[in-house]
């Protein structure tokens, strides 16, 4: 019985790959924090183990979507506009509409993923 065992076991810890975990995904609610012209904020506390910080600043896996269409580019620093968005420890999402417009009054629903 060992001696068909261990191959058959040795061969299935070797030949196993898991499935990877799908990803997570939630809808953005407002009304978002207007911060200037075309950056709003939207708190999410429960990712803030996921965001960016100044010595990874390309760690977070968020990624922000208008209507489902991804907007990007993500980890922005400077500028947010044009659909930029930044997921930076302790400020949750900071992003801007598409078209720079106000999230809270443009009718568009914005969503996020994260691994």
């Amino acid at each position: 019985m060992l001696a068909i065992y261990f191959p058959v076991a040795v061969y299935l810890h070797y030949s196993y790959v898991p499935k990877p975990d799908p990803p997570k995904a939630a809808t953005l609610a407002g009304p978002f924090r207007k911060l200037d012209n075309k950056a709003y904020q939207a708190l999410i506390p429960g990712l803030d183990g996921l965001a960016d910080f100044d010595s990874a600043p390309t760690r977070s896996t968020v990624t922000v979507f208008e209507n489902g269409r991804q907007l990007g580019p993500a980890h922005s620093l400077k500028t947010i506009a044009d659909g930029s968005y930044s997921h930076r420890r302790g400020s949750g999402i900071i992003f801007s509409a598409s078209d720079n417009s106000d999230p809270n009054t443009n009718g568009r629903t914005y969503s996020l993923t994260w691994q």
